[in-house]
């Protein structure tokens, strides 16, 4: 959250994630705090165990020496919804949160009295839009249950964003060996919830597989991380962890390429606006129309995007703060 450019000329940002499974959305909350141009404003978690989710966002946080929940002015880090529309299993590497002590003293922003951790942060997420008209942007990084519960308790959510930034699908029309399109975690996990989100109304940009694939980091990469202090080290060590869950000495930075479009746009090439079909396995298909509200994209600058994602997560945790 710098603080090195004015107030009125930032975005507005709400991050809704499943961090603590794929370090990735660990790098985005990184590269957002530093990023300048980025007022983050809140963050909601998602898909499976959210009060761990949440707690460990918060300590991430404190790592990163940005004041949090419980501390006036800070970001609220509110645990959302934990269950899949879908009905779909919850898919749990096990490893979550076990690199950032204990995380019972982490602290959370609480729900309101009687009210569930699903419909609480849903019920933020929408006060806090209505409350900007024209001026939030919501960039969801895991499975869109928490959008598509806040769509469903307030639909005029839609027409109050700035934005909606979705990592999520893949677009090419690529099809596994038994001639289904292919699909992707975040849009798989909760099939109903991605139908339901992307045919919303908002204006929406999606980054898919096909895109994020073509971004790596490497090891050089993380040794520069390592070093950018107590942030920066938790992030290296769970980088590696997660290589080490996949047996693959290079990782790809789907979030935080996702995220490039809220402050590098450049740096990503978009199609053409339209409107999306979902299918019952999460499997995407993206129909032009000018009347859509979707733009998917085509084309990434790879060698800069990753310098992009570096530099800023490196400012993230390395930053003064106020």
């Amino acid at each position: 959250m710098s603080s090195t450019a004015p107030a009125a000329d930032r975005r507005r940002v709400v991050l809704d994630t499943d961090l603590g499974t794929d370090v990735d959305d660990a790098l985005t909350l990184a590269l957002l705090l530093g990023s300048p141009e980025v007022e983050l404003v809140g963050i909601t978690t998602v898909y499976g165990d959210t009060d761990l989710r949440a707690r460990a966002t918060s300590r991430l946080l404190e790592l990163a020496g940005v004041p949090g929940p419980g501390v006036p002015g800070g970001i609220p880090v509110r645990a959302g919804a934990p269950t899949p529309l879908s009905g779909a299993e919850v898919w749990w590497a096990g490893h979550e949160g076990s690199l950032l002590g204990d995380l019972r003293t982490a602290t959370t922003t609480p729900p309101a009295p009687g009210t569930s951790a699903a419909d609480d942060a849903a019920d933020w997420l929408a006060a806090t839009a209505a409350a900007a008209p024209g001026e939030v942007d919501l960039l969801a990084i895991g499975p869109l249950t928490g959008v598509a519960t806040a769509l469903r308790r307030h639909p005029e959510l839609a027409g109050h964003l700035r934005s909606l930034v979705l990592m999520g699908g893949r677009w090419d029309g690529a099809r596994t060996t038994d001639g289904l399109l292919e699909d992707e975690h975040n849009l798989r996990s909760d099939a109903v919830a991605a139908a339901e989100v992307l045919t919303c109304g908002a204006p929406t940009v999606v980054v898919g597989l096909e895109i994020t694939r073509q971004v790596r980091l490497e090891a050089a990469d993380v040794e520069r991380i390592a070093a950018a202090g107590p942030l920066g080290a938790v992030l290296a060590a769970q980088v590696r962890q997660w290589w080490e869950f996949w047996d693959e000495p290079w990782g790809i930075p789907h979030d935080p390429v996702t995220a490039l479009l809220l402050v590098e746009p450049g740096v990503l090439e978009l199609g053409p606006p339209g409107r999306v079909d979902v299918d019952e396995r999460g499997a995407v298909v993206h129909v032009p129309d000018d009347r859509g509200a979707v733009r998917v994209a085509v084309g990434v600058d790879a060698e800069r995007a990753a310098a992009a994602v570096v530099r800023r997560v490196l400012a993230g945790c390395t930053a003064s703060r106020p």
